[in-house]
């Protein structure tokens, strides 16, 4: 019930504020003018000057790796002088509520939509439904499974980390420089993602004949679930000495279960994203690794080929936005890059 009550108010939120969007000199929650004499109806053959529209869908907003891929997209969207209507869920899984998002931004009338989907596997009524309305959509960070494209017959370009690249920096890492036979746990993302699949399969395979893996447990990208997961994980098996988790939210909750455990001295813990916070651990010595990604430069990317795309222009179907093993060593230059895209 609580659910249900939870899904219905943020409809209400999502219509009122998609509709806000619309209506003569009112601004959007980003402050972006709505002015209506700024857009070109797009059917109507006007030559007043278009200001184009473009709906920018991250995962969530209560993780500072997503708002660094928004302000990066803001960013570019004031360089090129377009306008950027941004709507999240509240949390990574919620698939129903993103759905609901695009349904939302169709009819805003936005002229394209860049998005990170919540469920890789599970967008293919929202791909129909942006293909039968003519929007153009590119996909950011989280891949689209292959067999979901084929089923709604898109090519949709994808500009991203490659994850299982930098995952298996991690494992060489540890390779190189923990003992031989430690044992290991890897927290994973939400199942049935491709970047939680790669990330996982990447520390493994890098790893597998250097550590003794004694658990695998999927904490959906959430730091609450990382604590849980690992304490679970610790009482089981009391002699752990490494955790890999697939994302920095699951690792800071990894790190308070092992705070609380007064294991910190014994138990290496490796993230990925390379969020400001985790930052600072690695650089207090609380974290021993975290893999940098580039979201800002996914936010510029999808919004500067978004423009092509609506300008009718080629882009290209595959950007590799890099990714970089983080330690002790090079933690103060990552610092001052990601500062760049604080609020």
């Amino acid at each position: 019930m609580k659910r249900f009550l939870a899904i219905l108010v943020v409809m209400v939120m999502l219509v009122s504020s998609l509709t806000a969007c619309g209506k003569k000199g009112e601004t959007d929650p980003e402050g972006n003018s709505n002015n209506s004499s700024n857009i070109e109806n797009k059917n109507d053959g006007s030559s007043s000057e278009k200001k184009i529209k473009i709906g920018f869908v991250p995962m969530t907003l209560n993780n500072e790796y997503f708002i660094t891929m928004v302000n990066g997209a803001k960013q570019k969207a004031e360089e090129l002088g377009v306008e950027l209507v941004i709507q999240a869920a509240d949390d990574h899984a919620s698939a129903a509520l993103q759905l609901l998002i695009v349904e939302n931004m169709i009819t805003a009338d936005v002229d394209g939509i860049c998005i990170v989907p919540s469920s890789s596997e599970g967008l293919s009524s929202a791909l129909q439904k942006v293909k039968e309305a003519g929007i153009p959509i590119i996909n950011l960070d989280t891949k689209i499974d292959q067999a979901i494209l084929d089923e709604v017959d898109m090519e949709v370009p994808f500009y991203g980390t490659d994850n299982y690249a930098g995952a298996k920096s991690a494992g060489e890492f540890v390779v190189e420089n923990i003992e031989n036979g430690i044992e290991t746990a890897i927290l994973t993302g939400i199942e049935g993602q491709q970047n939680a699949a790669d990330r996982r399969n990447g520390f493994y395979d890098a790893a597998k004949d250097h550590v003794k893996v004694v658990a695998e447990q999927s904490a959906n990208w959430e730091v609450d679930l990382g604590y849980i997961a690992a304490q679970n994980i610790l009482t089981a098996n009391p002699s752990t000495g490494l955790i890999f988790a697939s994302n920095d939210g699951m690792a800071i909750g990894a790190l308070r279960a092992v705070e609380e455990a007064e294991l910190k001295d014994k138990i290496k813990i490796i993230g990925f994203d390379a969020i400001t916070e985790a930052l600072n651990l690695v650089k207090s010595g609380d974290l021993y690794g975290t893999v940098a990604q580039y979201p800002a430069e996914m936010g510029k990317l999808g919004v500067e080929n978004m423009v092509k795309l609506i300008n009718g222009e080629e882009v290209e179907n595959y950007i590799n936005t890099g990714a970089k093993l983080i330690t002790a060593d090079n933690v103060d230059e990552h610092i001052e890059y990601v500062s760049q895209y604080a609020d």
